[in-house]
């Protein structure tokens, strides 16, 4: 079995050798060409890279040329990308700006539309920047909506061409309020170093419950009777004092507003 084996390499070897010296001294070259005249098609067909999209194929016949197309592609990608988010955020602001349209089109308010263009950095503050001012009739105390009327804040320093917004959530911001329940409770809305919006003294033998609508009283100035303020996310009631608070949920998020508009009349 063994010397069996050992000619079967020889014999191999043999062959390999042998092969390799006749392709040295050129005597298969005639057999060589009609091989690779043969197989070329092939090939060439295998050399090819293809990519299938669909119902569209498209071939390449480099590595590189497919490198190229694949960055090409990656370039498409991104600027498709942006497109959608471009189209995303232009259908949001559509949508805001609808919303605070039908609002107006029911009150006799006379208003301006105004877009964010920058936030506080003051870590007891809440405030924003919007691009109006006094040219378009903005002035101290005017009330700022989002939404179908949703209150986010007042006006508080006014310049030619911008003005700043106090948010409720401001530790300044102080708001006269009512709670939509049966006693029609008022209270003042505060907010609370930026991070929360209070209802203080509410009457204690009111009722109140988590839940709640609360909306202006009307009795701040400049600021109309009946915008949505939030509701209430949990009460603080304690025997003999005077009072109860109500811990309060914006309708809105203040940290993503981006176009407001500002009752500049009501």
């Amino acid at each position: 079995m063994r010397v069996s084996k050992t000619k079967k390499v020889l014999g191999i070897s043999t062959v390999i050798i042998t092969v390799i010296l006749l392709h040295r001294v050129g005597l298969l070259t005639p057999i060589e060409e009609l091989f690779r005249s043969t197989i070329a098609p092939g090939s060439k067909t295998l050399y090819q890279w293809s990519i299938t999209v669909g119902d569209d194929t498209t071939s390449f016949s480099s590595v590189e040329e497919l490198q190229d197309a694949y960055a090409s592609l990656k370039t498409d990608v991104v600027a498709n990308t942006i497109d959608a988010a471009e189209i995303f955020f232009l259908e949001e602001e559509n949508k805001e700006l609808r919303e605070q349209l039908a609002f107006f089109s029911s009150t006799t308010f006379t208003h301006v539309g105004a877009e964010v263009i920058g936030k506080n950095i003051e870590p007891l503050g809440s405030t924003l920047v919007i691009d109006k001012g006094e040219d378009r009739g903005v002035t101290v105390g005017n009330p700022v909506i989002v939404h179908k009327g949703v209150l986010v804040g007042t006006i508080v320093q006014v310049y030619k061409n911008t003005a700043i917004v106090k948010l409720l959530n401001d530790n300044q911001s102080k708001i006269a309020a009512t709670i939509a329940n049966a006693d029609r409770s008022i209270g003042l809305v505060e907010g609370g170093y930026g991070i929360s919006v209070r209802m203080n003294f509410i009457p204690q033998n009111e009722q109140i419950f988590v839940g709640d609508i609360i909306v202006t009283s009307g009795l701040t100035k400049n600021i109309p009777k009946g915008l949505l303020i939030g509701k209430i996310e949990s009460v603080e009631k304690e025997a003999y004092q005077p009072f109860q608070e109500a811990i309060v949920t914006p309708s809105v998020d203040l940290n993503k507003i981006n176009i407001v508009s500002v009752i500049t009349q009501s």
